[in-house]
């Protein structure tokens, strides 16, 4: 499948080697389908149940007529259905599955926690109050829901998303006007003019990706990727 050495085939170059080998272009992926793979890996689902997912989303929409997708993120719900085939008993040939999402989920909310409280510590006022707002982001992540509304790995997600987009606000905030202006246009170019198969939201992803990859770069704490 791929000419890269045993060593380096871990689980997001599998996927990115499998999907680019089927889609037949392209020669690594976006920021935010690599973030996807994270999720995945995170949210312990095994790597031969993404590729199953990944190729019969492909073939779904070539019965359609479409063209492959340029993102892995419009397999998503193709490896979601695998994903749940799986665990529901109906895939027969994959190795076993995680004990249950809640404990990691819980684990991975200590750690975003005790980064939060690390980055804390040496942060500027501006950025230490971004940090508190995000720990309070944090605090609905493992609450219980409604029967089948949510799992525990879903809501987490989404907590972590809440809490780094407080972190980020509270950087922009306590950013210099000039270098704040100049942020905008830089991140646009990154990201590049909007294609007509990429939805606004999709867009807007991909500019968010960016400014996060901007405050990594200048010492800011993210959750998203690093829990």
């Amino acid at each position: 499948m791929s000419d890269l050495p045993a060593s380096a085939l871990d689980y997001a170059a599998v996927v990115s080697e499998y999907f680019l080998g089927l889609r037949g272009a392209g020669l690594m992926l976006s920021p935010l389908d690599e973030e996807l793979v994270c999720e995945w890996e995170r949210r312990g689902i095994p790597v031969a149940v993404v590729c199953r997912g990944i190729r019969r989303g492909l073939e779904q929409q070539q019965e359609g007529g479409a063209r492959p997708p340029r993102s892995l993120r419009a397999l998503r719900l193709a490896v979601d259905d695998e994903w749940r085939d799986y665990r529901s008993g109906r895939v027969g040939d994959a190795p076993p599955g995680p004990a249950g999402e809640e404990p990691v989920a819980a684990s991975r909310l200590r750690a975003a926690r005790t980064l939060l409280t690390e980055a804390g510590r040496s942060a500027p006022p501006a950025l230490r109050e971004g940090y508190r707002a995000a720990w309070r982001a944090l605090e609905p992540a493992l609450a219980l829901a409604a029967a089948g509304e949510t799992s525990p790995l879903a809501r987490l997600d989404a907590a972590l998303a809440e809490a780094d987009a407080r972190i980020l606000a509270a950087w922009l905030t306590s950013l210099e006007p000039p270098v704040r202006a100049a942020l905008g246009p830089r991140v646009r170019l990154l990201a590049g003019p909007r294609t007509r198969s990429a939805s606004r939201a999709a867009y807007r992803d991909a500019l968010r990706a960016h400014v996060s990859d901007a405050a990594r770069a200048a010492g800011v704490t993210c959750l998203r990727g690093s829990v």
